[in-house]
């Protein structure tokens, strides 16, 4: 949905980048692997949890505390997305790509993805039977075992996912919304938490940065 202005906190970082708040859109997000398109021609879905457009004027965002926000660029076209990918939504990112190829024209040989901090494996401490899900929906690099628990790799997955698509060219961050109190993190602070907001763009969608 595009942004309301009625966030102050977001209004107050949109103007300190630059960004032109008329330009926004986010989404209520719902653990899903729902992605909408927007353009201008269409009203995007609001309840989902990832957004591509060509649009390159727009600026599209979701918000993350521990799970992964993954960015999508088409350097070819230009198209770019963004999605919310946690444990439930994990696939959302192929969605994403699969999306951007047949609205865009879209090849994975031409999309730069970056996997942005979420919470690592390093905490993501999960009971067997997610764990057992999970590595059998993503593989056995998607589930670390260590300490008698298991732990979920949430990059791992995407990357794997990501690469299985043809996606050649992935940058992956490797901090720990967790461990790292720079961050947000849903695990760390529990119910009370802070999430962050996280940003794609083009140049085209900066009133006044410099």
């Amino acid at each position: 949905m595009k942004y309301d202005g009625k966030n102050p906190n977001r209004l107050a970082f949109f103007n300190k980048l630059g960004i032109n708040p008329e330009k926004g859109y986010g989404l209520k997000q719902v653990h899903s692997r729902k992605v909408t398109i927007v353009d201008g021609d269409n009203p995007p879905l609001e309840e989902a949890d990832g957004m591509v457009t060509k649009d390159s004027s727009l600026c599209l965002s979701v918000t993350v505390a521990d799970c992964l926000p993954v960015f999508l660029l088409d350097t070819l076209s230009g198209a770019f997305g963004i999605v919310h990918s946690g444990w439930k939504g994990t696939g959302i990112a192929v969605d994403a790509l699969d999306l951007m190829k047949n609205r865009f024209g879209t090849k994975a040989d031409d999309v730069a993805a970056i996997l942005g901090p979420c919470i690592g494996s390093c905490c993501y401490k999960v009971d067997i039977n997610r764990a057992a899900i999970f590595e059998k929906d993503f593989g056995i690099e998607s589930v670390q075992r260590k300490d008698g628990g298991f732990f979920l790799d949430l990059k791992a997955a995407n990357n794997k996912l990501l690469t299985d698509a043809g996606v050649r060219n992935i940058a992956v961050c490797e901090d720990c919304t967790c461990c790292d109190e720079r961050f947000s993190s849903f695990r760390r602070e529990g119910e009370v938490f802070t999430r962050m907001i996280a940003l794609v763009m083009t140049n085209s969608g900066l009133s006044n940065f410099s």
